[in-house]
């Protein structure tokens, strides 16, 4: 797969407004216009890419969509292997920082007129997941939202997803093994759209239990750091 190319727009210069705590090592960061101008619209999907002081460009997916939204929020899991992007933010990185960020993009796109969608997050994979759930909420479509964790204090923006009817949580820890992918897809309903966003693993098993359907592509929100993210959804027929 290529490697994305720079983007278009020109870098936008935005304040840290504030931080958030989610779940374990996980922190929802949020970033707006010091003028307090409305930002580049973005669609649930859409990514953006932080330069960070320390000089390292890392890519996050955003959790709200708008036309002429007012802030970009992110959420970031500290990885214990980090080369000094999620470990530069939760320790470094405070609000009021002013830093440059490339504007929104979209490899990630959802199709609002499906009959049926089923969103597959794993982990601080849950981002760009929940922020198709709350489109697709708002235009009252049919969906399934499945959430994947290893432990249930990994479990982020809990009490919002209660709301949703069709809600799976997979706890690893107490169902003693990861979420069956295969049996998740197994379960829908014929022509229904699927989205993935979580670690390899996850969207391995995600590929191998959709490889007969029409469409794919692939995504994984937890390597920031990588220029070769993957984009996963399929399109399920009889």
């Amino acid at each position: 797969m290529n490697d994305l190319p720079p983007s278009t727009g020109a870098l936008l210069e935005l304040r840290l407004e504030s931080i958030q705590f989610l779940a374990r090592d996980t922190l929802l960061y949020a970033f707006a216009s010091p003028a307090g101008a409305a930002l580049p619209p973005c669609e649930p999907g859409s990514h953006i890419g932080l330069h960070l002081p320390n000089g390292l460009v890392r890519q996050y997916s955003l959790l709200e969509g708008g036309r002429e939204p007012r802030r970009y929020q992110v959420g970031v899991k500290r990885d214990p292997k980090s080369r000094g992007g999620s470990s530069f933010m939760h320790e470094q990185l405070r609000p009021g920082v002013v830093i440059q960020v490339e504007p929104p993009r979209n490899n990630f796109p959802l199709n609002e007129e499906a009959e049926h969608s089923v969103l597959v997050g794993g982990g601080i994979g849950i981002t760009p997941i929940l922020c198709m759930a709350r489109r697709l909420k708002a235009l009252g479509r049919s969906m399934t939202l499945v959430y994947s964790c290893r432990d249930r204090v990994d479990v982020a923006f809990l009490e919002e997803l209660r709301s949703y009817e069709n809600l799976h949580l997979h706890i690893d820890a107490e169902a003693g093994g990861v979420l069956d992918i295969a049996e998740v897809v197994k379960a829908q309903p014929a022509n229904a759209h699927f989205y993935c966003c979580g670690p390899g693993p996850m969207l391995a098993a995600f590929e191998a239990a959709t490889a007969t359907c029409r469409r794919r592509r692939s995504t994984s929100s937890t390597s920031p750091r990588s220029r070769k993210p993957r984009w996963t959804a399929a399109t399920r027929s009889n």
